[in-house]
């Protein structure tokens, strides 16, 4: 009796500790060859098909840059555009190294951090540009956004999009990318020390980075809000949208899926812990969603022949309407010089000159 309590026992303890995940160390990460021989054939599947999906997101992303690059456009245009664009192959190449070499995966994080910063600051620079052409006057800025609007006994006061206000919503967005910059390479170099180090003291370095996140979404919300209805043509909400996707699938989707280990969830298969298939599965995810991301991208920053056609004919009617225009205030307020071959000289009905008394 008491032989089959503890033989019940063990196997309890045992199943107890394959599904809660007490039995695996999480500190160790497996290198790359034990990672793909406990894969197996399956690991070179995953490998191929995110190979497949990253060439494909490649190839998109070329095929909008190769559109945007002839179109006419200004330089700045072109090269904020660009560096937006870029941001979904990074993405899906540094997802595909992290699934390929696990010990890559702090690396892979912050190369795609840094690559989206930088393209958040792109972006808000490409909706000053193309919210500020054809504007007169200065709009209102639309400061009763999220995340603030839902502070009720937040004062938003109504001001207008002028230089200088305009220089502090560039602040809210410029220092995404530095403090990402700088958060990223701490985190590296702690690493680079010991891998203990950065899980341990990443977290209080949590709260600055989250903070500096919300400054910046902030800014480009603002900017977009107060912008949209002076280019309603420019689709400035979904270049907005297409952008703010990455980073809400590269920040808050992450958190998800790797709180899922702690749940017990996962299983346990040494060299492969709860933890090693949690950032598997996020960066797998990361590569299909950028890919369709990278084809909405295409769509909304890609021009169509019929677009173009369309704005040229726009362009030529303005540009003769101004014509128009002035020419009818030079013939009402400007007489025109007009040489007569009769000086001075009054002509009779018969075609001979008039005396000049008789006038």
């Amino acid at each position: 009796m008491l032989e089959t309590v503890q033989n019940f026992t063990n196997d309890y303890e045992k199943a107890r500790s394959i599904f809660v995940n007490r039995s695996c160390d999480w500190d160790v990460v497996p290198s790359a060859v034990d990672y793909f021989d406990s894969l197996g054939s399956y690991g070179v599947g995953l490998i191929g098909l995110g190979s497949l999906l990253t060439v494909l997101t490649f190839y998109v992303i070329t095929d909008a840059i190769c559109n945007v690059i002839p179109q006419k456009e200004s330089a700045a245009y072109k090269t904020n555009s660009v560096a937006i664009l870029l941001v979904y192959p990074v993405s899906s190449l540094c997802s595909l190294l992290a699934t390929a070499i696990p010990r890559a995966q702090l690396l892979s994080e912050s190369l795609t951090q840094i690559c989206l910063a930088v393209s958040l600051y792109r972006l808000f620079l490409l909706l000053i540009d193309l919210g500020h052409r054809g504007i007169s006057k200065p709009p209102s800025m639309a400061l009763k956004v999220g995340p603030c609007c839902c502070w009720p006994c937040l004062p938003f006061p109504t001001v207008e999009m002028n230089k200088r206000n305009l220089v502090f919503l560039r602040m809210c967005v410029l220092q995404l990318p530095i403090i990402q910059i700088s958060y990223c390479c701490l985190l590296l170099f702690l690493c680079a020390e010991e891998s203990i180090l950065a899980q341990s003291y990443g977290g209080y370095l949590q709260p600055v980075s989250l903070t500096s996140i919300l400054f910046a979404v902030y800014g480009l919300t603002v900017a977009t809000k107060s912008l949209q209805d002076c280019a309603p043509d420019a689709a400035l909400p979904r270049r907005t949208m297409v952008s703010q996707m990455v980073l809400l699938f590269s920040k808050l989707q992450g958190f998800v899926v790797k709180s899922i280990p702690s749940t017990g969830v996962l299983p346990c298969h040494p060299p492969l812990t709860p933890q090693i298939y949690a950032n598997l599965t996020y960066n797998y995810l990361m590569i299909i969603e950028m890919l369709m991301l990278a084809y909405a991208a295409r769509n909304i920053y890609k021009k169509s022949e019929k677009h173009e056609a369309e704005s040229g004919i726009i362009e030529t009617r303005g540009a003769a309407k101004n014509n128009v225009g002035q020419t009818e205030v030079t013939s009402n307020n400007e007489m025109p010089n007009i040489q007569l071959p009769v000086p001075i000289a009054a002509l009779t009905a018969d075609g001979n000159e008039a005396d000049s008394s008789s006038l």
